[in-house]
């Protein structure tokens, strides 16, 4: 797909319409695409503006909260799910998939169970990515409250 000079230009527009779809999908490959943005743009922006890294997590725990409220329906032996009807875009949920990524990134409810000892265990599970990022935060943090 060809990228026009356009999709590097941030809007205000974009963004919400970015996180009103990762909300319904949880897809960034979806939003990116729906809202006019280049992925590496995204995720640039996500990687250095804490704000829009919060609304980022938020919309993917809301898409994350919609599988799992088509799981508890079908759970209740619901025949159709409203849910993900209305949020996404109204195909069949692979329950299996669901499950998997509910495991994946809700490991502290969906996970094997396991308590992790301390922040050092928990850590070792997370992508390398993530604790770059982790760290950055905290170096951030440290030179605003220390200047």
């Amino acid at each position: 797909m060809e990228q026009t000079k356009n999709s590097h230009r941030w809007s205000v527009k974009k963004e919400a319409l970015f996180l009103e779809v990762l909300q319904q999908t949880g897809n960034v490959t979806k939003a990116t695409a729906k809202a006019g943005l280049d992925r590496s743009l995204v995720y640039r922006r996500r990687n250095m503006q804490p704000e829009f890294r919060e609304k980022w997590q938020n919309a993917m725990d809301q898409a994350l909260d919609y599988l799992e409220a088509y799981l508890w329906d079908k759970a209740m032996g619901k025949e159709k799910s409203d849910i993900l009807t209305d949020a996404a875009s109204g195909g069949m949920v692979d329950e299996k998939i669901a499950i998997f990524l509910l495991k994946a990134h809700r490991p502290e409810i969906f996970g094997d169970g396991k308590k992790r000892q301390n922040d050092e265990v928990k850590t070792k599970g997370q992508s390398p990515r993530h604790r770059l990022m982790k760290k950055l935060d905290q170096m951030a943090h440290k030179s605003i409250d220390g200047a």
